[in-house]
């Protein structure tokens, strides 16, 4: 099926395509396993035998809480090599009797299923069925999926069999730059939100904020306007933009004025608001600006990245196969619109699959639930020109990861992150053992040693950064890769994912409390982690340019725009205007040569600033948030007190060590 006959209207065939990939899928998006009335009278006993054994290891009072969640999942295991299609109900059950979370939530993560071929049970139940419990799958499962364990430091895992344990001898300096750049426009995590009701409720107690189905449970007092909320400190203006405008192709249209619902508290402008995702118009919004900005300055942008996550954050009540197909096109629809004959290179993100951050290992036999999306991407991709077909070829079979040379000569390499998210259920199976289950590590370092052969510099794409959300197990594995083949090839590393304007610096022989090895001459690498154009939650959207080094594709600068999004609520339906926030060379006043790219070196600068220096403590927070209204004062706000060891480690144990080093909490 190629997605350009189908997609090739784009806006109205949007929905055939999605019915035709549900006819060829059998599509299941209950929330829960199936109804008991349904099954035989022996297996409603098994089950109510089942939930009765799961309750005595719960009420187990020699037990602790953690050795309960692991023995819990060794019966799972058991009951799954006789009967894994009962899993689902047996845990939903439980989980709903003994009000470990509500029935809703019981549902989605015990007994939710996917789109299904030919395999049975739930993705908890794939799990379990695979996973060893009593090791560390067990031991993470427990603390990241039912906060019942405390966190452990991960086991040394030596991964250097994956490059054969080869050393690049003179690799261990980046090459010279030259004295010419190109451009390249990096946008991340739209979470595009289809249901987005102008006027509707953007203060919500219930519901995702600015959708049909949001509310507020308290009532506004008497007399009360939104104006006289914390983001109009000069009283009521005028103006409002509660206007259904849209873009029609590239040219904004304004379009009449709806109103907004006043019991609500905040009500949701045209462009967004600070508690929601993004509405379509704001996306495109960015879109037409980043292109705006690149024909005015001349900047000749020659491809764009978007480092991931396309579908909103309502993922456990409102998220349906259907719902999660439509963000994606729209999302990339959208794009193609607006940047034209420009190429987009993309990651998914953790929101983009269905379930949440679901992918399963083709070694394991569950990835047909999951083939959908690689395939949807593939053709996507490939129909607006943004890959060949040896490309689709590869994003197909490697969960939509894949690696493509620039008409420079970069290679860039994209990988799906969600093989080693902390809430995809696949990623436990094994994780020690059999660190590269998804074969994502393989499919890296044979890229890079290929490159490094060649000489070719390389740039690293994914949606989580190593140390965010990413297990600690493969986030270490991730480390050692980037650490072998830096700073020689791997050109740049770029993420998204947290939504604030960030980077991360990683230093080869650091474990995060041996702070001696924090030195210039120890920076090896860093990340930029991408601003994100969703507003969610209280941010200014933003997106960036990157000056490139000609010769090595080294990053020589960032210029970062944002849209101050309070001052398009009173814009009275006319199009706002996109500013340029910072640029990266200038903004920490490191006295850095002209002719040096902004590379580990500088940020690890940057990072002893931000260390040291209270201003510069401030202007981290400013620039990751964007300037927004909710923008913390860390002069009297301990909440800045971690930027420190965030920007400084590359895994979460390096992370957790150095805030035991400074006596300060990590949230671990």
């Amino acid at each position: 099926m190629r997605f350009v006959s189908i997609l090739c209207l784009l806006g109205a065939v949007q929905a055939d395509y999605a019915s035709q990939v549900v006819q060829e899928y059998t599509l299941s998006t209950a929330a829960v396993a199936p109804a008991q009335s349904s099954l035989s009278s022996s297996d409603q006993d098994l089950i109510k035998q089942s939930v009765a054994d799961l309750k005595k290891i719960s009420s187990n009072s020699t037990l602790s809480h953690c050795d309960k969640c692991k023995e819990r999942l060794s019966y799972g295991k058991k009951l799954a090599q006789k009967r894994i299609d009962l899993v689902p109900n047996v845990f939903t059950q439980w989980c709903t009797d003994t009000g470990l979370y509500n029935s809703d939530d019981c549902g989605h993560h015990f007994g939710r299923n996917t789109v299904e071929r030919n395999n049975m049970g739930s993705n908890f139940a794939d799990m379990v069925s695979l996973m060893d419990p009593t090791t560390y799958d067990g031991e993470y499962y427990c603390y990241y999926m039912e906060d019942q364990c405390d966190f452990v430091e991960p086991p040394k895992i030596d991964a250097s069999h994956l490059w054969n344990g080869t050393k690049p001898s003179k690799y261990n300096v980046a090459p010279e730059p030259g004295n010419e750049t190109f451009y390249v426009l990096h946008v991340s995590d739209f979470h595009i939100e289809n249901d987005y009701v102008v006027g509707g409720e953007g203060n919500c107690t219930g519901g995702m904020c600015c959708t049909p189905t949001s509310w507020n449970r308290d009532a506004i007092p008497k007399g009360y306007h939104f104006s006289d909320g914390e983001l109009f400190e000069n009283g009521p203006k005028d103006g409002w933009d509660f206007y259904n405008s849209t873009y029609d192709g590239t040219s904004y249209q304004k379009g009449s004025y709806i109103g907004y619902n006043e019991s609500n508290w905040s009500p949701a402008f045209s462009y967004g608001h600070y508690k929601c995702d993004a509405p379509e118009l704001l996306i495109n919004s960015s879109l037409r600006a980043a292109m705006k900005y690149d024909k005015k300055l001349n900047l000749g942008v020659e491809f764009a990245i978007f480092t991931g996550d396309l579908v909103d954050h309502d993922e456990n009540n409102h998220v349906t196969f259907d719902s999660a197909l439509k963000a994606e096109t729209t999302a990339f629809r959208d794009s193609k619109t607006m940047l034209g004959n420009i190429p987009m290179y993309s990651v998914l993100g953790n929101h983009d699959s269905f379930p949440y951050a679901q992918v399963a290992q083709s070694k394991y036999g569950f990835s047909n639930k999951f083939d959908w999306n690689n395939e949807l991407m593939a053709e996507m991709w490939r129909d607006y020109g943004w890959i060949d077909y040896d490309t689709e070829q590869e994003v197909k079979s490697h969960y939509t990861g894949f690696s493509v040379t620039t008409k420079r000569g970069l290679k860039v390499i994209a990988l799906n992150s969600n093989t080693w998210h902390m809430q995809n259920q696949y990623a436990f199976i094994n994780m020690v053992s059999d660190y590269d289950s998804f074969g994502q590590f393989k499919f890296l370092v044979d890229e890079l040693l290929e490159s490094e052969k060649n000489g070719q510099r390389v740039w690293l794409m994914m949606h989580v950064p190593a140390g965010e959300d990413m297990l600690p197990t493969a986030s270490n594995v991730l480390s050692q890769v980037i650490e072998r083949f830096s700073p020689y090839t791997i050109a740049g590393i770029f993420n998204g994912h947290t939504h604030r304007d960030e980077f991360k610096v990683l230093y080869s022989n650091f474990n995060g409390s041996n702070t001696d090895a924090q030195t210039a001459d120890n920076a090896i690498a860093h990340t930029w982690i991408a601003p994100s154009v969703t507003t969610y939650t209280e941010l200014n959207p933003s997106f960036r340019f990157l000056e490139v080094d000609t010769k090595t594709h080294s990053i020589m600068n960032a210029y970062t725009y944002y849209l101050k999004l309070n001052e398009t609520f009173t814009n009275n339906g006319t199009e706002p205007e996109w500013l340029l926030e910072y640029d990266a060379r200038s903004a920490y006043d490191i006295n850095w040569p002209k002719s040096s790219p902004l590379n580990a070196t500088y940020w690890h600068e940057v990072a002893q600033q931000v260390k040291t220096s209270k201003t510069a403590l401030q202007k981290y927070e400013n620039y990751a948030t964007r300037f927004s209204p909710y923008t913390y004062d860390c002069s009297s706000s301990d909440h800045c007190e971690q930027f420190y060891c965030y920007v400084s480690t590359f895994s979460i144990d390096q992370y957790v060590n150095c805030c035991k080093h400074y006596g300060i909490s990590s949230g671990f």
